[in-house]
């Protein structure tokens, strides 16, 4: 009895880390490849970046996983660009690190005037 126990508990934490896994994935038009247990990289967020001029001023915002349990920040475009004090966005970058999934970071990298 006690058996059946735990592995309904470890089956119900598993579902729960599951679910909460939202907040660690991310999207962007250009997919450097990641890894499991170690990820630091970095991607444009447009896919005409080649033609895209960078502004002199930059500005980031990061939002944070932690255990795939609590999702804080703002990772905005809107955010970065207010933390950059930047008026006009010419360009957005994203960089996204990844510890043993227990410790995840998404930033937000804008450049413009």
């Amino acid at each position: 009895m006690r058996v059946i126990l735990r592995v309904g508990i470890l089956a119900g934490l598993f579902a729960m880390l599951a679910l909460c896994w939202g907040c660690g994935i991310y999207r962007v038009p250009v997919l450097p490849p990641a890894a499991g247990a170690f990820s630091s990289i970095s991607a444009p967020m447009d896919v005409t970046f080649r033609s895209t001029e960078i502004g002199p001023k930059k500005g980031e915002a990061t939002a944070t996983t932690v255990l795939a349990l609590f999702c804080f920040g703002d990772a905005s475009t809107a955010q970065a660009a207010r933390n950059g004090n930047i008026s006009v966005i010419k360009h957005v970058d994203t960089r996204f690190l990844n510890v043993l999934g227990f410790y995840m970071t998404h930033t937000t990298i804008v450049y413009g005037d």
